[in-house]
């Protein structure tokens, strides 16, 4: 145990020498971060509770400061004038860089790889990727009458948002599902719904998903039964149609599986379980298969 103790000690030691190195900037010895090299190299860390940041350029270390006027109620932005000084070559704007790092690095890695063909950085910004799904598979329509629990086809499309990096887990989608009408149920379904999904696994071919259906616009026509007042039976029925937004709190899950490079095969089981809408009574079938497509 002792020994085990001591390997993690000095593989923790190991890692924060290499994740930081001594400079001696003004007589004053400090730890820091290197955070982007190139032409301008970006050197931060916490020090004293107090975020500090330099750059490097040609041999010459000059921090990036942003003081309070003699008021002490604006901020003066030295670090602009700065990083305008610093990058003549490119004269890339810095009126809405902010004295952090994510907007440092930004536009240190644009600055360099601007002067540098071969300069290589990894974006840490989050942007929007879409995956485009069609589907099709069986329900018994249980938020309807269906007294007798017929069972119809449904099918669809869905657009889905994403990104690979930050917030990897979770995506926002919009579905359009129809119903179709069958002979033994006068019923048919179209929707437009606004969806969130959350990958529980989220592995690289394989992806287990919980969903939940949020808003639901839709259009429907449906029978309305009517009862015979003494005997209980149906009398008569009519035809309702009904256009109509719900916040239906709907949840569902289901299963994506990489089938090529771009490419998923879905399964889901849709709504088996919903907050805000009254279903009849029926144990919910809705499962569908489909396929997904990276756009």
């Amino acid at each position: 145990m002792k020994r085990l103790l001591f390997i993690f000690c000095i593989t923790i030691i190991s890692f924060s020498t290499v994740a930081q190195e001594n400079y001696t900037i003004d007589g004053e010895n400090l730890e820091l971060y290197n955070a982007a090299e190139g032409d301008l190299t970006l050197l931060w860390n916490v020090i004293d509770g107090k975020y500090r940041y330099f750059v490097v350029k040609d041999g010459q270390t000059y921090e990036l400061t942003n003081a309070r006027g003699e008021r002490g109620n604006r901020y003066q932005g030295e670090y602009k004038k700065t990083l305008e000084d610093l990058t003549p070559e490119t004269e890339i704007p810095t009126e809405k860089v902010k004295l952090t790092l994510g907007s440092l690095k930004s536009f240190i890695n644009e600055h360099n790889a601007a002067l540098d063909e071969n300069y290589v950085y990894e974006d840490e910004k989050v942007k929007a990727q879409v995956r485009l799904g069609v589907f099709g598979g069986i329900t018994n329509a249980v938020y309807s009458p269906n007294i007798t629990n017929e069972k119809t086809a449904v099918f669809g499309g869905e657009l889905e948002l994403y990104s690979n990096k930050k917030f990897n887990r979770h995506s926002i989608f919009t579905q359009v599902r129809h119903v179709m009408e069958t002979e033994e149920y006068d019923y048919n379904y179209t929707g437009l719904t606004f969806n969130y999904r959350f990958k529980v696994i989220n592995a690289e071919w394989f992806h287990f998903y919980l969903e939940a259906e949020a808003v639901e616009l839709y259009y429907t026509e449906e029978p309305r039964y009517i009862y015979d007042s003494e005997t209980g039976e149906i009398s008569d029925v009519q035809r309702k149609d009904d256009f109509s937004l719900d916040l239906p709190l709907s949840l569902g899950a289901g299963v994506a599986i990489r089938v090529g490079k771009e490419t998923f095969f879905t399964l889901s089981y849709n709504d088996f379980v919903a907050l805000g809408k009254d279903n009849n009574g029926e144990f919910p079938i809705d499962f569908t298969a489909g396929f997904k497509f990276n756009l």
